[in-house]
C-alpha cells in the first residue's frame, strides 16, 4: 500500500460526513460518491474530497475502502459490485453496522476475491464523527488490525480489536441493544412522567442525579423540554433495521431477547404511524 492513503469512502452521510472531513484533515486523499441526498457531498468537495461517479471510477484512483452504509443488504449490493474491480489486497472497513451473517458471507466473498476485509462498526453518533471521537469494533486477522487503525485514527478516540471477522458484529450489536433500549426506556419515562403531570424540567434535574442518568437522558430530554424533539439522531426506521438484527443474535437469551422483542413492537408500531424517517426521540411529540 502506498505511503499516502488514497482512501475510497461510500456513504458520506449523517455519519460519513464527519469521518470523511477528520480524514481530510489528517491529510488523507478521500473520493466519495454520491447518493441521494448531496447536500453532504457538496460540502466535502469543497474540503478537498474527489467526487467520483461510479464505482469503477473509484477502484482506479483508491488504494483502499471505508464503508458506512445504512443496511447490511445495501453493504452486500455494493460489495458485490466493488469486490471484483479490486486488485488483491485491497483494504476494505466496513463502517456499517451489519447483522452477522452479512459479515461472514462479505469475509467469505473477500477471501475468494483475495481482499482484505475488516468489520469496524462503530460507537457514537452524529456529534462524535464530527468531533473525531467515534469508538471502532475492529474485527478481522491480527495481522490487519494494524493497517486498519491507523487508517480510522484520524475518526476515532476508541480503537479496539475484538477478534476475527464476526466479533465486531456481535459486539456492536450488543452495544446497541444497550444504546437503544436506554434510549427508549428514557422516551418512556418521559412519556409517563407526561401524562402523570411530573414537570419534565424538575424531572431531568432529579433524574441526572441517580442511577437513571445517562447519555441518551442527556440527548432527549434538554431539547424535549424546550419543545424539540430531534436530541437523539437516529431514525426510527433504523431502529428497527438494528433491533431485527439484535433479535437475531440474542435468540438463544430469552431474557434478553424478550425485552428487545418488546421494544421492536414499539417502532414497528411507530413505523405503521408512518414514523419511519423521525427521530426515535420524535415519540415525545405530542405528549
Amino acid at each position: 500500500m502506498d505511503k499516502k492513503n488514497k482512501i475510497g469512502f461510500i456513504g458520506a452521510g449523517i455519519m460519513g460526513q464527519g469521518m470523511v472531513q477528520n480524514l481530510l484533515k489528517a491529510g488523507n486523499e478521500v473520493s466519495i460518491i454520491a447518493n441521494k441526498n448531496r447536500s453532504p457531498i457538496e460540502a466535502l468537495v469543497t474540503l478537498g474530497a474527489k467526487e467520483m461517479a461510479s464505482l469503477s471510477d473509484m477502484a482506479i484512483c483508491c488504494n483502499c475502502f471505508i464503508l458506512c452504509l445504512p443496511s447490511s443488504k445495501i453493504a452486500v449490493s455494493v460489495c458485490d459490485e466493488l469486490f471484483p474491480l479490486l486488485p488483491p489486497e485491497t483494504l476494505i472497513i466496513d463502517c456499517t453496522t451489519n447483522d452477522l451473517v452479512s459479515v461472514e458471507r462479505l469475509g467469505k466473498n473477500a477471501k475468494k476475491a483475495k481482499l482484505k476485509y475488516v468489520e469496524s462498526p462503530l460507537t457514537g453518533g452524529q456529534k462524535q464523527s464530527w468531533d473525531a471521537m467515534l469508538g471502532a469494533i475492529v474485527g478481522c486477522d491480527e495481522a490487519d488490525f494494524k493497517i486498519a487503525s491507523n487508517i480510522l485514527k484520524p475518526c476515532c478516540a476508541e480503537i479496539e480489536w475484538l477478534g476475527e471477522l464476526g466479533m465486531g458484529a456481535k459486539t456492536k450489536l450488543v452495544s446497541n441493544f444497550l444504546a437503544l433500549g436506554t434510549a427508549t426506556l428514557v422516551v418512556e419515562a418521559m412519556k409517563a412522567a407526561n401524562s402523570l403531570g411530573v414537570d419534565w424540567e424538575k424531572f431531568y434535574k432529579l433524574a441526572s442525579q441517580g442511577s437513571g442518568h445517562s447519555m441518551s437522558l442527556d440527548r432527549i430530554a434538554p431539547k424535549a423540554i424546550s419543545g424539540s424533539h430531534d436530541g437523539y439522531v437516529f431514525t426510527i426506521a433504523n431502529t428497527v433495521k438494528d433491533m431485527e438484527y439484535i433479535s437475531d443474535l440474542l435468540k438463544n437469551q430469552p431474557d434478553a431477547y424478550a425485552i428487545n422483542e418488546i421494544f421492536l413492537e414499539i417502532y414497528k408500531n411507530a413505523v405503521n404511524a408512518g414514523m419511519q424517517n423521525s427521530f426515535l426521540s420524535a415519540r415525545l411529540e405530542n405528549t
